[in-house]
Parts: C-alpha cells; sequence; structure tokens
C-alpha cells in the first residue's frame, strides 16, 4: 500500500474497529503506521491537537462519509479520540453503545514503550496490545527512502485564514506516485488546517479545527491506574453490559 493511503485506512480503519467492537488488535499496526504517515508530511511539527473532520468524497466530490473525532500527537504518541455518537453508524447501535457507557473510545499509540491502548472511560476499562518491531522497522524504512516533492500554488482562504496552498508528490520504489493537497495555515506556523488525499476513484478530506501548537499534557497519553485490564474485548462488552444491568436494577443474564 502506497504511503499517503496509510493515513487513509489507519484512520479508517480506527472508526470501523467501533462499529464492530470485536477485535482492536488490528490497531496495533494501522495506528502507528497513521502517526508515521503524519509525522513524515508534517516535519516542524512536533505536536498538535485539533478536533479532525475526516470526510470521504468520491471523484465527483460528493461526500460518502464523514468520520470525526479530536486527534492529538507528540513525537512519541497520538491519541484519537472517539465519540461514537457523531459516527455515521445506525441509531440503534449508537444508543445500544451510549447504553453501556462505551460511547467513548480513546485510542492512545505509543511508540516509546511500544504499546496501542483502546480505553473506555465509560467503564474504566481498557486493553493493550504490543507493537510489533517488524512495524516500526517498516514505518522507519520506508520514511526514509520515500521521496516527497513540493510546489507552492499560491494563497488561498481556509476557514478564515489566510493558507499557501502546497502540491505534494510523493513517490516511491516500485509503487505509483501519490498526491495531496495541503492548506497551510500563515497564522499557525504553516499547519496544514486542510489536507487531501487524491485518487482516481476518491478524494479524502482532512479538515483540522481549533488547532493547539503547545504540547499537550503528558497524562493524556497515560491509562489511569485505576482503570481495569482487560484481555480480550468480549470481556469488556460483556463487563459494560452487566455494569448497565446492575445500574438499572435487572439481573445480568
Amino acid at each position: 500500500m502506497n504511503f499517503l493511503r496509510k493515513l487513509f485506512f489507519g484512520v479508517l480503519l480506527t472508526s470501523a474497529m467501533t462499529v464492530s467492537a470485536q477485535d482492536f488488535s488490528s490497531l496495533a499496526i494501522s495506528e502507528p503506521k497513521t502517526k508515521a504517515v503524519f509525522a513524515k508530511i508534517l516535519p516542524d511539527i512536533p505536536y498538535f491537537s485539533a478536533k479532525t473532520v475526516m470526510g470521504m468524497f468520491d471523484s465527483k466530490n460528493t461526500l460518502l462519509k464523514k468520520l470525526p473525532m479530536n486527534l492529538t500527537l507528540t513525537r512519541d504518541g497520538m491519541l484519537d479520540e472517539i465519540d461514537v455518537m457523531q459516527m455515521p453508524f445506525p441509531q440503534p447501535m449508537r444508543e445500544a453503545m451510549q447504553e453501556a457507557h462505551l460511547n467513548k473510545i480513546n485510542i492512545i499509540t505509543r511508540t516509546d514503550v511500544k504499546k496501542v491502548y483502546v480505553v473506555f472511560p465509560g467503564i474504566q476499562a481498557y486493553e493493550e496490545f504490543p507493537i510489533a518491531d517488524a512495524v516500526l522497522d517498516e514505518m522507519t524504512q520506508r520514511a526514509n527512502t520515500v521521496n516527497i516533492q513540493t510546489q507552492e500554488l499560491g494563497q488561498i482562504t481556509v476557514d478564515g485564514h489566510e493558507c499557501t496552498n502546497v502540491k505534494l508528490t510523493v513517490t516511491e520504489t516500485n509503487l505509483p506516485p501519490e498526491f495531496a493537497m495541503l492548506a497551510r495555515a500563515n497564522d499557525l506556523q504553516n499547519f496544514p488546517i486542510r489536507l487531501e488525499l487524491y485518487t482516481k476513484t476518491s478524494i479524502t478530506r482532512f479538515i483540522f479545527e481549533n488547532v493547539q501548537l503547545k504540547e499537550p499534557d503528558a497524562s493524556l497519553f497515560e491509562v489511569p491506574s485505576n482503570y481495569t485490564l482487560f484481555t480480550n474485548t468480549a470481556d469488556i462488552m460483556r463487563y459494560a453490559r452487566e455494569k448497565s444491568q446492575n445500574a438499572s436494577g435487572n439481573t445480568p443474564q
């Protein structure tokens, strides 16, 4: 898979996992790779936090799906804060997740300790998954060999920010080139408040709002000590149902 498309599929997989809530282990592969892509295309931005909306469009720029989340990055960590109630899932599914207090999901990626944590604040529970050395080695190697050329295309205004419109051409050995457009806000240290990835059949657009370029609190990347560790998602789902049933006065089945 091409380098930039790992960003798209990483975010998409993160969202898809909240639908099935069966197995989050794939995030130990997708999340580190997503973080590596951000680090490569934002080399001068060591950390940021922002409200993020990923929109998926067809080749005619018709919106197909919108996925919102809060995103925070540092040199060694990435935090995805997902509100299931804002996701384009069937209403019964959202209501069931909310009733079980599973409507908030935080995904913490820590490349320094080589782990991904899937945290459910509503029930004070979490899972952890090791990041394989092979995953980190692959992304380090690709980040060192991928070639990114930039071309400035003038000034545009995006969400009230004067921006430099920049085209990225990304090339890797034995792979077709990829193209992206960045709208770099002049008043936010050239942070790209809009990022668009192009293929022949689709456009993936990231919009960043409420951008903060200060270093985030390290505690955001730590699982609270009073949270319970579970070894599989099925046990978390069962635990959430039992807590919900007990709170409502029903006897668990």
